[in-house]
This record gives C-alpha cells, sequence and structure tokens, in this order.
C-alpha cells in the first residue's frame, strides 16, 4: 500500500507545470528573458502557436521588461522640524495632516498587496494545472504575468517597511512635541450658522427632487447642478470645521481634558457624515488617527472611546484589520487569523457530526436494529472517519485552497500516514477483510497456536480481542489473522471433536480398556454427543517397549468447550476410574 501511495503522488505532482523562478528570482533574470524572447521568435517563424496568442506573449514581455528598468523608487514625504522651543499651531496641524497622508498610502498599498497576494495565487493556480505539452496553452504569458506581479509585489513591500518605520518615527516625535504646541483660541460658532443654512438648502432641494417626475429635463439637470455645488460649498465649509475641530481636540490632549476630547471626537464623527465620499475617506482617516493618539495618550484602550460611535467603529475596524492581517503565505496563498479560525470551526463541525453520527449507531445498536457489535463498531467508525475527512476537504476549499494544491496536500499527508502509520492502516485494512469474508465472529472459539486459544471478545478495526478459559483478555492484531494460520473451532457447525490422550501399560488388554471406557462414558453424566454417526471411540495412537499410547475421541457442543482444561479433567477422572477397574 505504501508503494502505491507513493507512486500515485509521483504520477500526480508530475503533471503540474511548476513556476519558473528566474524570471524574478534576479539571479539569471536577463538570461531567462533573453531566452523567451528568442523562444517567441522561433514560434513565430515556424508558426508553432495562434498568432494572437504570440502577440499577446510579446506584449506581456515587453511589460515585464520595464518593470524590470524602473528603479525601486519610494514616495517622498515632507518631514516637519520641530522647534526646540515654543511650536506653531499651524506646524503641528501641518505634521498631523502629513501623517494622515502617510497612514492612507500604507492603506493603500497593504490594499493593492493583497489584490497582488489574490492574482498570484490565481496565476499559480492556472500553471500548476497547465500540462506543458500542449504547445498551444498560455503557460508561457501567465509565467511572466506571475513574475511581473511578484517583483510587483517585492517593491510594494520595500515601500511599506519603509512607511511603517517612517510612520513609527514620526507618531511618536508628533506625541513627545505636544506639550510645547501653543495653541491659539477658536471659534466654530460662525461655521455651524453657515452648515445651517446650507443644510436648509439641502433639504428644499430634496423636496424638489421628490417632484421630479412632474418635471422636464431642463429642470432636472438644474437640480443636479444645483446639488452638486450644494455638496462642494458644504464640503468646504465642513473641511474648515474639521480642521478647526483637529485643533481644538489636540488642544484637550494637550491639557489631559479626556471628557471634552471625547466630546470633539463626538462631534467630528457626526460632521465627517455630512461630507461627500472622496472627502469622507479623508477625514476618516484623520479621525482614526486621533483617537489612536487619543488613546495612547491617556494610556487606554478603544474601549474607552467606545463612549462614542466613532469609537464604536474604530475599535471594530481595529478588531477587523487584526483578524485579516496576514500572518503567513503558503502556496501564494495568504492566511490571516480570520482564515485559521474559519478552517478550525469548520473542522469543529466535522467533528461534532462525526460524534453525532457515533451516537446514533451506537443508539440503533442498542435497540437491536445492528445485532453484531463488530458490524456497529465497523460502521460507526467508517462513518466517523469519513466525515471527518470530507469536512478537512470542505474546509480547505472554504479557505481557498484550489483542488490541485488540495490534492497535494492529501496525497503528502496519504504518504506520511503510509510511512508512518503502515502498522496501523494494515491492520485495519485486515479488520475490513476479516469482516467480509466473516472468518472470525464475536463468539467464535478460536486457537492460534498451543498457548493462545480463547472466545472471541470483541472485534474492531486494529485488533480482535480474546479471553482465555482463564479469563485473561488478550489482544490480537488484525494482521497475524491474515498473515499466520489458526483455528476457528466453532467456524461451522456448533460441534467439535476432542482428543484426550493417554498412556497405559502394553501388557493391559485394548478391548477390556476399550469396552470399559466406553461404557463408563455412556452411564456418565459428563455432556457429550451421543449419535450414531459421532460416536465415542478409543484408538491406538503409539506404541513402545513399555507403553501404549491411546486416545478416547469424543464430540462435545461448543457451548461446553469454553474452559478445555476443567472438560478434558473431567474425561480424564473417567478414564482413571475405568482403568483401575480393567486393572482389577
Amino acid at each position: 500500500m505504501k508503494k502505491i501511495i507513493l507512486i500515485l503522488f509521483i504520477i500526480s505532482s508530475s503533471y503540474a507545470s511548476e513556476i519558473n523562478q528566474s524570471l524574478f528570482d534576479g539571479v539569471n533574470t536577463s538570461a531567462s528573458l533573453l531566452q523567451i524572447e528568442k523562444d517567441i521568435n522561433n514560434t513565430i517563424s515556424q508558426k508553432l502557436k495562434n498568432p494572437k496568442l504570440v502577440q499577446l506573449e510579446i506584449s506581456t514581455l515587453k511589460k515585464l521588461k520595464q518593470l524590470y528598468e524602473i528603479k525601486d523608487e519610494i514616495k517622498a514625504f515632507e518631514i516637519v522640524t520641530f522647534s526646540k522651543q515654543k511650536i506653531k499651531e499651524s506646524e503641528y496641524l501641518k505634521a498631523f495632516y502629513l501623517l494622515g497622508e502617510l497612514q492612507n498610502e500604507i492603506k493603500r498599498l497593504e490594499i493593492k498587496n493583497k489584490s497582488i497576494q489574490e492574482k498570484l495565487f490565481a496565476l499559480k493556480t492556472k500553471i500548476e494545472k497547465t500540462l506543458p505539452s500542449d504547445a498551444n496553452n498560455s503557460l508561457l504569458i501567465n509565467q511572466m504575468e506571475y513574475a511581473f506581479y511578484k517583483i510587483s509585489q517585492n517593491k510594494i513591500a520595500k515601500s511599506l517597511k519603509h512607511y511603517k518605520m517612517l510612520f513609527k518615527k514620526e507618531f511618536n516625535t508628533f506625541q513627545e512635541v505636544l506639550p510645547r504646541v501653543d495653541f491659539q483660541k477658536q471659534s466654530i460658532n460662525i461655521v455651524d450658522n453657515k452648515i445651517d443654512s446650507l443644510n436648509k438648502q439641502s433639504q428644499l432641494l430634496i423636496i424638489d427632487k421628490d417632484s421630479e417626475a412632474l418635471r422636464d429635463k431642463k429642470d432636472q439637470e438644474q437640480i443636479l447642478k444645483k446639488e452638486k455645488k450644494i455638496q462642494k460649498e458644504t464640503d468646504a465649509v465642513l473641511t474648515k470645521k474639521l480642521q478647526t475641530q483637529i485643533s481644538l481636540s489636540l488642544k484637550e490632549l494637550k491639557h489631559d481634558n479626556q471628557k471634552q476630547f471625547l466630546k470633539a471626537i463626538k462631534q467630528i464623527e457626526s460632521d465627517i457624515e455630512l461630507l461627500s465620499e472622496v472627502e469622507k475617506e479623508k477625514f476618516d482617516t484623520l479621525s482614526k488617527l486621533l483617537s489612536t493618539f487619543g488613546n495612547t495618550h491617556f494610556n487606554t484602550t478603544s474601549i474607552t472611546l467606545a463612549k462614542t460611535e466613532l469609537g464604536v467603529e474604530s475599535f471594530s475596524d481595529s478588531v477587523f484589520h487584526f483578524m485579516n492581517k496576514t500572518l503567513f503565505v503558503y502556496e501564494e496563498k495568504a492566511f490571516s487569523i480570520k482564515t485559521i479560525l474559519i478552517f478550525l470551526i469548520t473542522v469543529l463541525i466535522g467533528f461534532i457530526l462525526a460524534k453525532f453520527y457515533n451516537n446514533i449507531v451506537d443508539k440503533y445498536r442498542k435497540l437491536n436494529t445492528i445485532k453484531s457489535l463488530s458490524t456497529a463498531r465497523m460502521v460507526a467508525n467508517s462513518g466517523y472517519y469519513l466525515i471527518i475527512f470530507a469536512t478537512f476537504f470542505i474546509s480547505l476549499k472554504i479557505i481557498g485552497l484550489d483542488m490541485h494544491t488540495i490534492f497535494l496536500i492529501i496525497g503528502a499527508l496519504l504518504l506520511w500516514v503510509s510511512l508512518g502509520l503502515q502498522g496501523f492502516i494494515s491492520n485495519y485494512a485486515m479488520g475490513i477483510l476479516l469482516k467480509i469474508n466473516r472468518s472470525i465472529r464475536i463468539g467464535d472459539y478460536i486457537e492460534l497456536d498451543s498457548k493462545t486459544s480463547g472466545v472471541v471478545d470483541d472485534m474492531d478495526f486494529r485488533s480482535v480481542i480474546i479471553i482465555t478459559d482463564d479469563n485473561v483478555q488478550i489482544i490480537i492484531p488484525n494482521s497475524k489473522f491474515i498473515s499466520d494460520s489458526f483455528i476457528n473451532q466453532t467456524l461451522g457447525e456448533n460441534i467439535k471433536r476432542i482428543h484426550i490422550t493417554f498412556d497405559v501399560d502394553k501388557d493391559m488388554d485394548y478391548s477390556s480398556i476399550q469396552k470399559e471406557i466406553l461404557t463408563s462414558l455412556n452411564t456418565s453424566k459428563i455432556p457429550h454427543i451421543k449419535d450414531i454417526e459421532r460416536k465415542a471411540q478409543v484408538i491406538i495412537c503409539d506404541i513402545n517397549r513399555e507403553i501404549v499410547r491411546y486416545s478416547l475421541l469424543v464430540w462435545v457442543k461448543h457451548h461446553n468447550s469454553y474452559d478445555q482444561i476443567m472438560e478434558k479433567s473431567a474425561f480424564l477422572a473417567l478414564i482413571h476410574q475405568s482403568l483401575k477397574k480393567v486393572a482389577l
């Protein structure tokens, strides 16, 4: 079985195309690109491929070459240098907005990196499913695209590392200089009045839009223009207000006024909802950055800020980011805590279903619907492991692993199991064979050798348990019943013949011995078969110079054979008494 699994695993792996790492590892990249260009030209000259496919290969190669020529460029962010004395409010706010831009860039690159990772996984799956022997496939294009995204991913990784280090450094500096910031007194009442006026105009516009069906096309266009104008003015006014609110909230941080800081955060949250989508995204980042700053300053967590809706959103976003953060990448598939939890929960559901199935089988066994205990256990165990195996397979599919990768994983697992647990697998297979050919059943009396015999008490997929005449349990691996011979004394008819051997002096008369023993046997109360076809016999087994060896052959029923020692003892006692009578 081990060899078969190994051969199947090798065959399944041999049909998969491999990723051409030379296109992006930077070692033999130039030579690989040159070879691809030669291959494409050779394909064109010999007309080996579809012209459209060849043109696509040429354009993909050109795109890959251009990417190689682009040096790693990291977007420069302006760094604010604070004075060693008092810091102007404008300088401090400028640094805050720059931090927001930097965080937006990190967020953008992380989203892009995740998208590239998904594309790499999809391309890897395509490549591995493509047969190299197929001349008109898109293997070369997929290989070059894979290299393109792999290089792009490496460039993004370098940029992310730089930006995160820069953000951490600037954020710490931003915190340290807060006590030295000179905040000016500001008011937002005038801005609020302007916002109220714009809100009233917006409400009137909604009424106009509700009656839009009664207006002609020209009026509809005027309403849309007016709506855009009001939103633009609202964005401008709100932007000014939010900038003021951010300044006020930072001022409250400086004076350690947590209550007023939370109040300012709540107001910022409310005003952000009135912005257009583009502006909303920008200030969302700033508000979350402000919340992070507050958490760090007050030495609290997002739970404290959860008193506001913004805090709840900030906390939920933190949890969401933590759950979806990539822990590791396997076979170009990114795995996060969320992915692992989904996998574990699905597997756990499988174990629960398997246990529920076992309980149902056990219930039917107790109701005598399944009379054979060994059959019930075979059905229960087979179903249990089948459900677990199927759930494991489904779990891998749910978390996004393609079928080819799943089969490779299963093949590797089977190979490992066959190498490490070949004894268990062998006994498991032998257990199934024993159930099919029914050479052993619970309740049978079996004999493996002169020292090992007894009644079969239980059978499972690993072993057979027998109870000896001395009430000792012996566990015997299933494989022993296939590789070695054994005696099942109750496999057929529930009757067996036993041999009781005894030695007698050679001068004693055979006919007298035979007559006395058989007469005593027929009149005794020792259980045995007295049929004409199965009558007891006394025969000579061996003769030497001094003694003659006899055997009493007598048929007994199975239920009388559980304790062979006591059974033979009764017959030997009868023979002993009979021999004493003959001697007299």
